[in-house]
């Protein structure tokens, strides 16, 4: 995730423990083991460098691996291309040890490794960034504090994502090449090309980028460390999403008057699962989100007059829904790493009668934010301030710290709005209108 660090003990680059020794010299068919080997750590992220070997056969790529090795995609090993010198990782444990080993790979081989150990720090404090389209279709960049003014990242920024040190990544306009805006704000440039791109790139807490193929429908990844694109998933079905840990998953409703869908996942390791669901029986299905645990989450809206709608929970593992939260609303959902979020409006009535001058007046005031855990634990939080636009799918974003981000779209509280976890009243962070909001 974006992370500006304001713990002062931890914003200090650190070297931790020492270089491991090398292993015996290797023959000059493999590289020899690289040098320099260092680390640097701030907040909850570290930075591994090193230089060439000294000795040896010709270096085609590297390997980087660190452990313990939870929460990293690719069970913690990195591959990268022969002029890589650096490689970060991500979602690192407080209180942790960790070992980073670096090896040289050549054409016949793998050199020896050396390694170097970093601990995560005991406590940091860290600031998340939202990101936005504004009305213009200019990617930009708001603090999740409520306070502060935002700031452009990217013009032209429709189908944009972003990485967890900022980043910024675009589909071109042709949708043949994903364009970069770093988050140091240097000059944009091209990372690959000759691709065949949807409108809605994604992204994982690795920096791995995703899309669905415009010519063969596949999920498809770009790893961060840059090469070949792979196709995970060979079709993205009725819906898909990548989870923060890097899981994607395609969701797939079956034929028309039946209620069978199916679900398939890849986990960061490549283990791919496939699970056959049970819908709602005849509802028409809105959208589907991921947190960073493996769990899906479900938009379904009533086929009949009600114009209800409701979201389903999938947690990992299994393959039977289970209702997100227990009540009709009108409402905005949003995940993070963890868990699931719904804001929703005090009252709630069919379509009919809410659209009946003599019929029901629902109060659309939104005063409960609703958080679900992964264990199923619901937790309902008073909130004012903001009134819901009615009925239909709103999706939102929110923060590790459970603070959630809506645009509202039109009734007596238009613009772009933030409801802290805790309750209380809601913070609008600006009166123009917003789409595609991403906090990380």
């Amino acid at each position: 995730m974006y992370r500006a660090v304001v713990t002062a003990a931890a914003a200090v680059a650190l070297v931790i423990g020492g270089v491991s020794p090398a292993m015996a010299a290797p023959s000059s068919s493999v590289p020899g083991a690289p040098t320099s080997v260092k680390v640097t750590g701030a907040a909850d992220s570290a930075t591994v460098t090193w230089s060439a070997p000294k000795s040896g056969a010709k270096v085609t790529g590297w390997r980087v691996a660190v452990t313990p090795a939870e929460r990293q995609p690719d069970k913690g090993v990195d591959r990268l291309p022969a002029v890589a010198r650096s490689d970060r990782f991500g979602a690192l444990t407080p209180r942790t040890q960790y070992t980073f080993s670096v090896r040289a790979v050549g054409a016949r081989g793998t050199g020896p490794a050396v390694a170097v150990r970093y601990t995560a720090p005991t406590s940091v404090r860290t600031v998340q960034s939202l990101f936005a389209l504004d009305g213009t279709g200019a990617v930009v960049r708001y603090p999740t504090s409520g306070t502060g003014a935002p700031k452009t990242v990217a013009p032209n920024g429709t189908g944009y994502t972003a990485d967890d040190v900022g980043d910024v990544f675009v589909p071109s306009a042709d949708r043949t090449s994903i364009v970069m805006y770093p988050a140091d704000g240097s000059a944009a440039r091209t990372i690959a090309s000759g691709l065949h791109l949807s409108a809605d790139l994604r992204s994982d807490v690795a920096g791995n980028l995703y899309w669905a193929d415009s010519v063969s429908g596949a999920v498809t990844k770009l790893a961060v460390t840059g090469g070949t694109p792979v196709a995970i998933i060979p079709s993205h079905g009725t819906a898909w999403a990548v989870g923060r840990d890097g899981t994607v998953s395609a969701f797939t409703r079956a034929a028309p008057m039946t209620t069978t869908a199916t679900v398939v996942s890849v986990a960061p390791n490549g283990a791919k699962t496939t699970r056959s669901v049970e819908e709602p029986g005849y509802s028409g299905f809105g959208g589907l989100l991921a947190d960073g645990s493996g769990t899906l989450y479900f938009e379904y809206g009533s086929t009949g007059a009600s114009g209800a709608s409701r979201w389903e929970v999938l947690p990992a593992g299994t393959s039977t829904l289970v209702a997100g939260v227990p009540r009709l609303a009108f409402e905005y959902a949003a995940t993070n790493d963890k868990s699931f979020l719904l804001a929703q409006s005090e009252g709630w009535c069919a379509a009919p009668a809410d659209a009946s001058p003599t019929g029901c007046q629902a109060d659309k005031t939104v005063r409960h934010l609703f958080s679900r855990a992964l264990d199923g634990t619901i937790v309902d939080r008073t909130t004012s301030g903001v009134t819901s636009e009615g009925r239909g799918m709103h999706v939102g974003a929110a923060d590790v710290a459970g603070d959630v981000f809506i645009d509202v779209a039109s009734g007596a509280t238009p613009g772009l709005w933030r409801l802290p976890a805790a309750g209380g009243v809601a913070q609008q962070l600006s009166t123009g209108q917003f789409t595609r909001l991403l906090v990380i």
